[in-house]
């Protein structure tokens, strides 16, 4: 089988795998405030390790990384985190429209507690505005929630200029890179984001270990009580084991995997684009995640591919990992300006560095009869109504504004 679809997870590489193995056999103790015995100080020592691994991954210094449990702990933590310790200061949030459901239900609960948010446009590569942006904050805007990548469609932000504004304006920046992190490097001393989302499992880590870089003097509340694990913003005891993959997939990356996926998707690109007719590409063609491709075939629906090539043995998505089990079209899609009949016809291939160009020529040669063969039955080519069965997808429920 040849996996494709590395923006949903990746392949665990083996010296992660024995890196962790000690805190599951060994040094399984708890890495609490109160060490008892020599477990919790092995413990100790493996988490602060890696604490440093990652601070170093930032440029920052190890005491702006709290360990979450992945991608969407880290986002809630920092959008309603930062909304609730300063809504003192205003109640207005920005955002694009094309975040994680993680940040976009976020910020749905924040407005049933009676927050204003605003959405960026987007156009058709899925990049804002930066002139929109800076006219839209207000004298109440607490927080601009930006992605790095766009995990669908592959776009990648500025954030540096991003960060350029909010800090002229006084606002807080944050931004989801979880699909970026390490793929393009971030130093937080010249992007200037108060607030940085990141995740092992894309980078051949393991699941279940993700942080959150919260630069100095930013204020934010926890979400959740219990004790003082990571300090005091993330309580729970720390996933140890998993926190130390996390680590080891950090130090043995290399930038030579970054150039090797952008290498891989332009050599589908270019070869698809040959043997494949009626496609169209989305994202930006030069500002993207490396390895991410994505485009739009005409006239079928993007499960059926799905079907079809998992059968010859490809693993690859249609829309949105993070959303397929929502039947809805893709809300990146749609604020990109595309129409239904063309947006579930989405095809996303995402690679790592285990992946090879001859799989990719095995896949091209899979994939044009299947989808010659899907258009032969299509309702859409031969003319017939294509119903749009999107519905509103009402995420506001009465929410007491001081529960949330």
């Amino acid at each position: 089988m040849a996996y494709f679809d590395n923006a949903s997870s990746t392949q665990v590489d083996e010296r992660v795998i024995e890196a962790m193995l000690p805190y599951f056999r060994e040094h399984y103790g708890t890495a609490g405030q109160e060490m008892s015995h020599a477990q919790d100080v092995a413990a100790v020592t493996g988490l602060e390790n890696a604490r440093k691994v990652i601070a170093g991954s930032l440029n920052t210094d190890e005491r702006a990384i709290i360990f979450t449990s992945g991608t969407t702990e880290s986002n809630n933590l920092a959008t309603r985190g930062v909304a609730r310790a300063n809504k003192t200061s205003g109640k207005h949030i920005i955002a694009s429209p094309i975040e994680v459901q993680s940040v976009l239900k976020s910020l749905d609960r924040l407005q049933g507690a009676g927050y204003e948010i605003d959405f960026l446009d987007v156009d058709e590569f899925g990049l804002i505005n930066l002139k929109q942006l800076e006219s839209m904050i207000k004298d109440d805007t607490v927080l601009v929630t930006v992605q790095h990548g766009n995990g669908e469609i592959g776009t990648v932000q500025p954030i540096e200029e991003i960060a350029k504004i909010t800090r002229a304006k006084k606002v807080l920046f944050h931004t989801d890179a979880s699909q970026t992190y390490m793929k393009i490097p971030i130093d937080t001393e010249k992007v200037m984001a108060d607030l940085i989302t990141i995740d092992g499992h894309l980078i051949h880590g393991p699941k279940g270990a993700g942080a959150l870089y919260i630069r100095k003097g930013t204020k934010i509340d926890r979400l959740h009580e219990g004790g003082d694990e990571e300090r005091r913003l993330r309580p729970g005891i720390e996933n140890v084991p998993s926190i130390v993959g996390f680590a080891k997939a950090v130090e043995i990356w290399d930038n030579a995997d970054s150039k090797k996926m952008t290498e891989l998707s332009e050599y589908l690109r270019e070869n698809v684009s040959k043997k494949l007719e009626d496609i169209r590409f989305t994202g930006h063609p030069e500002k993207r995640i490396p390895g991410l491709f994505s485009m739009l075939v005409e006239y079928i629906e993007g499960e059926s591919m799905l079907v079809q090539l998992d059968m010859f043995g490809y693993a690859v998505s249609t829309g949105s990992a993070c959303s397929s089990k929502n039947l809805q079209g893709s809300h990146v899609l749609k604020a990109i300006g595309l129409p239904p009949e063309l947006s579930h016809g989405s095809l996303r291939v995402s690679f790592s560095r285990m992946n090879n160009k001859q799989e990719i020529d095995d896949f091209i040669d899979a994939l044009i009869p299947g989808v010659e063969r899907l258009r032969e039955f299509s309702p859409i080519r031969h003319g017939e109504y294509f119903a749009n069965t999107e519905e509103e997808d009402d995420h506001h429920h009465d929410i007491p504004k001081d529960d949330w």
